[in-house]
């Protein structure tokens, strides 16, 4: 099965910034483990601009997800668990319902990523990884240490751009134990 890593698309440059986000919640417990003590329903304030574009996808400081791209992941059965955002832009009276999903997570995968070189393919990866891994899950979360990546299968990544999701980008990977 073919995995991609799920990202900001930095086209969008009107995507909504969230503000004064630091304090509001432990974002440690965007856990599996830890989700029961986010609250059920937040609101945020973002930067303001009429021109803003609200996303499918926020990657920053935490990712949220549209209602469209949290119906198409509900489709494909995944364990995930979901929180009401609602991000506000209060001198351009406008805002807009996100959910703030939280997925199964791993640090026992690694990543390697495939990139193309003058139409050639090759596998950014580190010597001692040995076996490539294949799931059964469609979206799930890899930690190692520096970052959490969202990883998604490409069937979940076809749904997605064939519903034009807005202000995503996929780099194909590779799984690594």
């Amino acid at each position: 099965m073919k995995y991609f890593e799920l990202t900001g698309n930095t086209r969008y440059k009107f995507a909504p910034r969230l503000v004064n986000w630091y304090g509001a919640f432990d974002v440690r417990n965007i856990r599996i483990e830890k989700f029961y003590k986010l609250p059920k329903q937040h609101l945020f304030k973002i930067e303001s601009s009429e021109n803003t574009i609200f996303t499918d996808a926020v990657f920053f400081p935490f990712l949220l997800v549209s209602q469209m791209v949290r119906d198409v992941i509900k489709m494909y059965g995944d364990a995930a668990f979901y929180r009401e955002i609602i991000l506000l832009d209060s001198e351009a009276a406008k805002s807009q319902l996100y959910y703030l999903p939280v997925f199964e997570e791993t640090s026992e995968l690694q990543i390697g990523y495939k990139t193309f070189d003058h139409g050639i393919c090759t596998i950014e990866k580190e010597k001692d990884k040995k076996q490539i891994v294949s799931l059964d899950r469609n979206i799930f979360w890899i930690d190692d240490r520096r970052k959490r990546h969202t990883i998604i299968s490409q069937e979940l990544a076809e749904s997605l751009l064939m519903r034009n999701a807005i202000g995503i980008d996929l780099q194909e990977v590779i799984l690594y134990r």
